[in-house]
């Protein structure tokens, strides 16, 4: 009997099928695909914030903090056409986790978020993107808070099943929306969760045209909290790493509506922050 044998030309991270099949197996890839939403406060970043607080209902906490951010989205595998690599298939893993410290008492660590997700995107063409996937958002109390205060945690936990479209009508613009559905939730919360956004950039006309400046606005409501809508908006300058689609991003940041820590996120607070911005 005869054996069948399809032989595989095999590069540094990819995987060429066999001529005339026209598709390509990307391993761990290294440059973005589904566009990350850029103003989103909830998605695992690395990112260093000073933030001044202008209004909280968080109590017993000072005008001013620290934010840190480590994590990012991860690309696992890409299947694409021969020769198109943005557009087809791709499952990413993100995780990370962010964390806020009183700069007004001893930076005492006031609350932090464990994230992760795992997604799978479809690109029918370079402009037009979705995503199905799962995450997940663990909240917890900072210990020298809770010390301080007596405030215990409510244990905070969602995780939900989202579906999102990203679109570039131009060059310059991409607008996208999600939707999320909880489960395994607590009595106190509820399922919905929707979100959209709108970001703009501009041409590379800064530090030897490699530089350029942006906007982006991220907008969030759930459910579990009677739709009120968290807004987010940046304004900042990006410069490419010169690694994949990865960049360095300076901006500053207001943010108003329900907390970003989900153990006080039924509570309002309106920020403003500068921060560095490191995306990969």
């Amino acid at each position: 009997m005869a054996m069948l044998s399809l032989p595989l030309y095999v590069g540094a991270d990819e995987i060429a099928v066999p001529e005339g099949s026209g598709r390509t197996i990307d391993w761990m890839p290294t440059a973005d695909f589904y566009p990350q939403y850029i103003a989103d406060p909830l998605r695992p970043q690395s990112a260093l914030k000073i933030l001044y607080l202008v209004d909280s209902e968080i109590p017993e906490t000072g005008s001013s903090r620290f934010g840190l951010y480590l994590g990012g989205r991860f690309g696992l595998v890409r299947w694409h056409p021969e020769g198109q690599p943005d557009r087809g298939w791709q499952l990413d893993f993100e995780g990370g986790f962010f964390a806020h410290f009183d700069r007004e008492q001893s930076l005492d660590n006031i609350g932090w978020d464990g994230l992760f997700g795992l997604y799978l995107s479809w690109l029918p063409s370079p402009d037009l993107g979705f995503r199905f996937g799962t995450k997940h958002d663990s909240a917890h109390v900072g210990d020298e808070y809770s010390d301080r205060t007596g405030r215990k945690r409510i244990g905070y936990t969602r995780q939900e099943l989202i579906a999102g479209a990203s679109w570039r009508p131009s060059t310059q613009w991409r607008i996208y929306a999600e939707g999320g559905f909880g489960f395994g939730l607590n009595d106190f919360q509820d399922p919905g969760r929707l979100q959209t956004g709108a970001e703009f950039f501009g041409a590379r006309r800064f530090w030897k045209e490699r530089m350029s400046w942006y906007a982006a606005l991220d907008l969030q409501s759930f459910q579990e909290k009677d739709w009120a809508v968290r807004s987010a908006i940046q304004l900042g300058f990006l410069l490419p790493t010169g690694r994949g689609t990865g960049r360095y991003r300076f901006a500053v940041e207001l943010i108003h509506g329900p907390s970003v820590m989900g153990e006080f996120s039924f509570r309002d607070e309106t920020s403003v922050g500068v921060g560095w911005y490191f995306d990969f």
